[in-house]
């Protein structure tokens, strides 16, 4: 009988300090996207300290995900505001997360900070209410599958990206 409760308990302890199985439906820290943000603002607060906040593209899916990760803030803003917080407020970075994609057996999302410009025609002067956006890198998290589990585990994230503001 001893032997039965200490597998039992054995096994409560290892489920409890198993992986964090990661989704695409709950709005929480268990989400895909919600980690990729993570890793994306993980990445800012090593590399560049003196970054307070980023902006995010929102959609649906990262409808309810927190105002702050770590020390970052983080302000959610629909693609259709931009132009707009660029002239009133001067934005300069732009953060997207992208759609998950499946590349080698490994399910993918990326987090690209794109600067924000005035854009420039072919002889580069500056287009009248016009905008650009240039990437110089981005952050990707990988996850893979769990079969029996029917879930995802989060493996790594990559990449990097040389400014931000």
């Amino acid at each position: 009988m001893r032997y039965i409760i200490l597998i039992a308990i054995l096994c409560l302890v290892m489920e409890a300090k198993g992986q964090t199985m990661y989704n695409t439906e709950r709005q929480d820290s268990t989400n895909v996207y919600h980690k990729a943000l993570i890793e994306f603002c993980g990445y800012v607060e090593k590399y560049f300290p003196e970054v307070i906040k980023v902006t995010v593209e929102s959609t649906p899916m990262i409808t309810m995900f927190p105002q702050e990760i770590g020390n970052l803030k983080i302000e959610y803003l629909p693609r259709s505001e931009v132009k707009k917080e660029f002239k009133k407020k001067g934005l300069m970075y732009y953060c997207v997360i992208t759609p998950m994609l499946l590349k080698s057996g490994e399910f993918i999302v990326n987090v690209i900070p794109f600067r924000i410009e005035n854009q420039k025609d072919l002889w580069t002067k500056f287009k009248k209410n016009e905008i650009g956006y240039v990437s110089d890198g981005g952050i990707k998290s990988r996850f893979k599958y769990d079969c029996l589990k029917e879930k995802l585990t989060f493996l790594d994230s990559d990449g990097g990206f040389g400014r931000i503001e």
